[in-house]
């Protein structure tokens, strides 16, 4: 930088060679220009050099401070809500909109046996569960989803009442032979009228026995409903049901095979009262 003030104070005589009033590019005070380099052509770049060696290791920084143990659980909290809140939205809404066939958790929380679509509320096939039981528990249900059960007369009032509900019950012999009867309308009343049966069209293979009952009040052991002079529940040892004088179906009758007629589970327009059968299901669908 010196040199070229000089140059630009007076004229001077370096290494046999003048100075001239010129103007130089300087890009910083570091940089130094001789004549020899005014109005010369830039040089070619050169290779890049070696890298240098790696820089020493920063210190290490401090560390974060940790959350409090409040703001951790209740961050856990919110993590175990929106997990089941995820679950809860995956849940089919009723057995409609279900595909398995067995056991399932709704998304109201209930459980529920469904069937492909259909809501199973009796379901018989071993005699693992005494269906011999009076007015209370045929109210509230029995047994085991996992196993043989009755859902409730309060929970099929809920179910069916004011809505369009379809009725299917599937039977087996003890020979694996199986029959279906299909009605394309089904509803129970409440208590009060002490869950009074409406069932109608039919369409199947096993035949019409429901159509009997149609129209008739709930009887079981300590609640006599029939029609009958004497109570249907006794004359034949059977369980609740929607006698009338007394029934073409017997679905919650004792289970196995009975010698006696009547008294075993019948559905008589497909075996007869003689022949029992050995598994049913009834179920129901509502639009």
């Amino acid at each position: 930088m010196w040199f070229i003030l000089l140059c630009l104070l007076q004229p001077l005589i370096i290494n046999g060679q003048s100075c001239s009033y010129v103007t130089v590019p300087v890009c910083g005070d570091d940089v130094i220009v001789t004549p020899g380099q005014i109005g010369g052509q830039r040089g070619e770049k050169g290779d890049p050099g070696q890298p240098g060696k790696m820089g020493p290791i920063g210190s290490k920084g401090e560390k974060g401070v940790i959350g409090g143990t409040e703001n951790y659980e209740e961050f856990k909290e919110e993590v175990r809500c929106r997990l089941r809140n995820l679950e809860n939205s995956m849940r089919p809404a009723s057995c409609m909109t279900s595909s398995v066939y067995g056991r399932q958790t709704l998304r109201n929380g209930d459980e529920a046996f469904c069937d492909n679509g259909w809501t199973v509320f009796q379901r018989r096939f071993d005699g693992s569960v005494d269906f011999l039981l009076n007015w209370a528990n045929y109210s509230s249900g029995f047994g085991n989803l996992s196993g043989e059960f009755w859902l409730g007369l309060n929970k099929l009032h809920q179910l069916t009442f004011r809505r369009s509900c379809r009725l299917r019950v599937d039977l087996w012999d003890f020979s694996e032979n199986y029959a279906y009867a299909d009605y394309s309308l089904f509803f129970i009343e409440s208590e009060s009228d002490n869950y009074r049966l409406h069932v109608s069209g039919y369409d199947g293979t096993a035949g019409d026995a429901m159509g009997y009952h149609d129209g008739m009040a709930f009887s079981s052991s300590d609640r006599d409903n029939d029609l009958a002079d004497d109570h249907c529940v006794f004359r034949h040892n059977s369980g609740a049901f929607w006698y009338k004088t007394c029934f073409y179906a017997s679905l919650n009758a004792p289970w196995g095979r009975s010698t006696k007629s009547w008294d075993k589970i019948v559905w008589y327009q497909w075996k007869g009262s003689d022949e029992a059968l050995k598994a049913v299901n009834m179920k129901l669908r509502c639009d």
